[in-house]
């Protein structure tokens, strides 16, 4: 309950929002701090551009997270279900199989490494598209999945 308290005194994560929101399997999405409208499932604002339809072991593939439309105010969550990500600019911070935004932009580049596996990879992405009055009010969050074969 401390992080509740943190969150209405401050308003927002000045450090981004924690880790574990992308809303995979058995993971949270923005959507729980951020829930008084309805989470858009699939929405088709989200992209992830440059996520070949099939990856190679090892290859380093340049990726784009993008939220068409995008206000001053917003931050995303990804998730791979395998590999790792890497951050290549000063908008994202990269965690293993998970990156995120550290600064508002609508369009974030991030390297995606694929891992050695020979199943499907699933991409999970949650943004918020925030209207700015640093509360958990208001906001919208977007969700979208994708995948890459082996």
């Amino acid at each position: 309950m401390i992080w509740l308290a943190l969150l209405f005194a401050g308003g927002v994560y000045p450090e981004a929002a924690p880790w574990g929101h992308a809303g995979a399997p058995g993971m949270d999405s923005c959507h729980a701090c951020h829930w008084e409208n309805a989470a858009e499932a699939a929405s088709p604002r989200l992209s992830l551009d440059g996520l070949p339809p099939r990856f190679e072991p090892g290859e380093r593939y340049a990726l784009t997270v993008t939220l068409a439309g995008a206000g001053d105010t917003n931050g995303f969550q990804l998730v791979a279900s395998a590999g790792r990500f890497e951050a290549i600019t000063a908008t994202t911070q990269a965690n293993g199989a998970a990156i995120r935004s550290v600064q508002p932009a609508g369009v974030w580049p991030v390297v995606w490494i694929a891992g050695d596996t020979g199943a499907p990879v699933r991409f999970w992405l949650a943004v918020n598209d925030a209207n700015g009055d640093a509360s958990e009010f208001g906001d919208r969050i977007l969700l979208q999945t994708f995948e890459s074969l082996p």
